[in-house]
């Protein structure tokens, strides 16, 4: 009777184990896979197996909560079912071929944590949506090409404590809703056409460790490099050049 019991136990955790998510976001899923030349990725998907066996795609409850297709060779857009993974916590795409914009439904991963899509083709504006994701801890969107400006509604990202836009093309002023954030612990706006004043406040932001706002045009610099003598000795502000 207890080995009927084992077998029976055994046999449950492996079908929660492989329990399939949500049609919708199955197609989520699928969509991406479609997009971005998914039989080509150097990790491809089995779209017959059961999804929480597919490369990089991290399932508890029956929902996926982590997506990590990174350096995956992914050679496309992102679609717009993407905001479809509203369990997602976790999103790192980076160091692939992905072009266009952030689709806006981007805003609507309520849940998101991480967002890492470093290294890629991405061009035009933030969609004002991401502002909506004030869960975020970390949002990395390095060495893109992405344009126009950072929109006050930055301060709603109240637990945001890694944003790092180095090597884009944002232009404007770095807003003063930035002084918002105060989870924030590293600030990297590096090598974009950011200009205007650097917001004097950023000194007295009590987490903030490190910051880099090298290669822009800020007309207050030389004021700049004097307030990071208040920041935590671990604090950068590279040259404006």
């Amino acid at each position: 009777m207890k080995s009927i019991f084992t077998f029976l136990a055994i046999a449950f955790l492996s079908f929660s184990a492989l329990a399939e998510v949500s049609s919708t976001q199955k197609q989520a899923l699928i969509d991406l896979y479609d997009a971005t030349n998914g039989a080509e990725w150097n990790n491809t998907w089995d779209l017959n197996s059961d999804v929480a066996t597919w490369h990089g795609v991290k399932v508890v409850n029956n929902n996926v909560v982590g997506l990590n297709l990174s350096m995956n060779n992914l050679n496309g857009q992102l679609p717009e079912s993407l905001g479809n993974l509203d369990a997602l916590v976790s999103l790192e795409l980076f160091f692939n071929k992905i072009q266009g914009s952030i689709p806006a439904t981007i805003g609507n991963l309520k849940n998101l944590k991480v967002l890492v899509l470093n290294g890629n083709m991405l061009d035009g504006k933030l969609p004002n949506t991401i502002y909506n994701l004030t869960n975020l801890e970390q949002l990395l969107l390095t060495s893109n090409n992405l344009s126009g400006s950072l929109s006050d509604d930055l301060g709603n990202l109240k637990n945001l404590q890694v944003l790092n836009l180095f090597d884009n093309n944002l232009n404007g002023q770095l807003p003063v809703a930035v002084l918002q954030l105060e989870n924030l612990k590293e600030l990297n706006l590096s090598s974009n056409d950011l200009a205007g004043m650097i917001p004097a406040g950023l000194s007295k932001m009590k987490n903030l460790q490190a910051v880099a706002l090298a290669s822009n045009n800020f007309d207050n610099y030389n004021e700049g490099i004097a307030f990071t003598e208040h920041l935590d000795s671990n604090a950068t502000l590279a040259s404006n050049e």
